[in-house]
């Protein structure tokens, strides 16, 4: 079942703010038993729904998730949609100060599919701009959107932010994206999601390669 059919049932059920935080203890959890393992550096991007981001309590129920399950050392990426920039940014902003001060960096997911404006980038303490795949899909035939995704990259540099994008399947998507300075790559070209197994035996191979 694809996470656009169940997170918005997990959400109207009121099930959202506990799935995530399954979600947050589990992946902290396995990452940092990865990189102890394997002696090697992870950075761990976690995407946090709109209902458990609003939550009173979203600051302190992360914080309490990294000191059981993580490591401070560990490089961590909450990643929020522009949708949650309906709430009120008076509200969310001392959240943001409080991840800024403790080294945890900010992620706007799908960029530019929703309710994204320049005001909003002004304003929130963006670490990262995540370009949507449905950007990235033509790219290689599609002038417009070739036009729109340099233009995001430029941008997100212009404003010190890291920029990634989504749904890289090709060569060619991999090599127009370096050419415009992307930082990041998500998509099935890189690998197909992987269970915590999986992922193992990807950064072995890795390790070989080099």
């Amino acid at each position: 079942m694809p996470p656009e059919i169940f997170i918005p049932i997990a959400e109207q059920t009121g099930l959202m703010p506990k799935l995530g935080q399954y979600i947050m203890n589990k992946s902290m959890y396995e990452i940092t038993a990865l990189q102890n393992k394997l002696a090697t550096r992870f950075s761990l991007a976690i995407n946090v729904s709109v209902k458990q981001f609003v939550q009173l309590n979203f600051f302190e129920v992360l914080m309490q998730s990294i000191e059981d399950f993580g490591d401070k050392s560990l490089p961590l990426t909450i990643e929020i949609t522009e949708s949650l920039f309906i709430e009120s940014l008076d509200v969310l902003l001392p959240v943001f100060e409080k991840m800024k001060k403790h080294q945890i960096s900010l992620a706007l997911d799908d960029f530019g599919t929703g309710y994204s404006s320049l005001s909003m980038i002004r304003d929130a303490p963006i670490d990262e701009l995540k370009i949507d795949k449905s950007f990235v899909d033509h790219i290689t035939d599609n002038n417009v959107d070739k036009a729109m995704v340099k233009s995001i990259i430029s941008m997100g540099k212009n404003l010190n932010m890291r920029v990634l994008a989504e749904g890289i399947e090709t060569l060619e998507h991999a090599k127009i994206l370096s050419k415009y300075g992307c930082d990041l790559f998500q998509g099935y070209y890189i690998s197909k999601p992987l269970n915590i197994e999986e992922l193992e035996a990807f950064v072995y191979t890795l390790h070989k390669r080099h």
